[in-house]
């Protein structure tokens, strides 16, 4: 009896040392299976002086620094550049010199990741209206960002047209304060967030918003946890801790299948298996709150804000909804998770959803680039995108003139 038992006892302590070694090995190329080691994640120097030499933004978090420029290779090896003007937005090229009629805030879509300056849909919608329409589109950003960006630099740059671009996983970018919570392993993404109180919304602001508190962490954490969506509903659910066969089982669903497709891909049996997976759980997750009555209610008070805004300098708001490859075939598959609140948003300013012109272009693949970044608008794509969104701005411009 008591050999079975410290046979017993051998199998699932053999166990755990197997599960735990697997998990260790598979990270370096899985960073979606976290441990431990990412509850408290050590912060690089020499990565955080390059972040706040180009990127960082102590109220937004981070941001495009003006007069720098990147040079980008895709995953087909396809080369492209970008370049930032003295404003901090992409340069426009022929209209550098004219002034601003139309703004661009948003998202990498609205910047237009993976294509040139003279491929994006804010230049080609200027060469379709013959108006300047500046691009401050950033990378990652929530709606929420790109609001605060446009309100603290409206005075500057003034316009009549104020655009809003942004994917439809913005829902969960709005809900977030450390996108380490929720994009694993991106530990110096710190952001504000509008929190509901009531009917009101109450501005979160970035908490690590200078250069020492990045060493400091730990001294934020809980109020971190406590603002972020992310954290007990996400982060925690997926960390292994010991034991690791505990939180392998607590999570199987989740657990199992990564460590399966990561295994298959470090194995090169498969290719990019963890990466499509965690992508499609990112749109489950997207998702889920564009069903939840709470996270809708955040994103349209967020909206009537930037109506509010506009409306107080006269200018004329538009929020563009540009879905992500998987979005679209969600969509096309009939599942148009987001349509419901951008019919009720439409009811007070306009609103403009991407997927059907883009749906009836031609096909997806297309329509977008297989890059590193889950797949931003191609040439192609962002030709669609102005085309759909020169239209209603046009009918703007008419309606101001008259």
């Amino acid at each position: 009896m008591i050999d079975i038992f410290v046979f017993g006892i051998a199998i699932i302590i053999a166990a755990e040392l197997f599960l735990i070694t697997l998990v260790l090995w598979l990270r370096s190329s899985c960073p979606w299976l976290i441990t431990w080691l990412d509850r408290s994640p050590k912060i690089d120097p020499r990565g955080l002086d390059a972040f706040m030499e180009h990127g960082w933004d102590a109220e937004l978090g981070w941001i495009r620094k003006p007069n720098t420029q990147h040079n980008e290779t895709g995953r087909d090896g396809v080369q492209t550049s970008y370049h930032l003007d003295q404003n901090g937005a992409r340069l426009n090229p022929g209209f550098e010199n004219r002034a601003i009629d139309i703004l661009a805030y948003g998202d990498s879509y609205t910047f237009a990741r993976q294509v040139n300056d003279d491929e994006t849909w804010p230049h080609i919608l200027s060469k379709q209206l013959d108006v300047n329409v500046a691009n401050f589109g950033v990378g990652n950003y929530g709606l929420d960002q790109a609001l605060l960006r446009l309100e603290r630099e409206y005075e500057k740059y003034p316009a009549k047209i104020v655009i809003i671009g942004v994917v439809p996983e913005t829902i969960c970018r709005i809900h977030a304060v450390w996108k380490h919570f929720s994009e694993y392993g991106n530990t110096f993404a710190f952001k504000p967030r509008f929190i509901l109180n009531g009917s009101q919304l109450e501005l979160f602001r970035n908490v690590i918003n200078t250069r020492d508190k990045y060493s400091r962490i730990e001294e934020y954490y809980d109020t971190l946890a406590q603002h972020d969506y992310f954290y007990h509903r996400k982060f925690c659910r997926d960390l292994f801790t010991f034991p690791f066969t505990f939180s392998l089982i607590r999570n199987w669903q989740r657990n199992s299948a990564l460590i399966l497709k990561a295994l298959a891909d470090r194995l090169n049996i498969t290719k990019d298996a963890a990466f499509i997976s965690v992508m499609n759980r990112n749109i489950d997750m997207t998702v889920e709150l564009f069903d939840c009555p709470e996270c809708t209610d955040l994103f349209a008070r967020i909206c009537h804000r930037f109506k509010n805004f506009c409306d107080t300098h006269d200018a004329k708001p538009v929020l563009v909804m540009m879905p992500q490859l998987m979005d679209l075939m969600r969509i096309k598959d009939e599942n148009h998770y987001y349509k419901d609140l951008l019919t009720k948003l439409s009811e007070d300013m306009t609103v403009i959803d991407l997927a059907p012109a883009l749906l009836a272009s031609g096909a997806p693949e297309d329509l977008y680039i297989n890059d590193y970044y889950g797949g931003h608008l191609s040439k192609l794509g962002n030709e669609v995108a102005a085309k759909t969104v020169a239209q209603a701005c046009s009918d703007m411009q008419i309606h101001m003139r008259t």
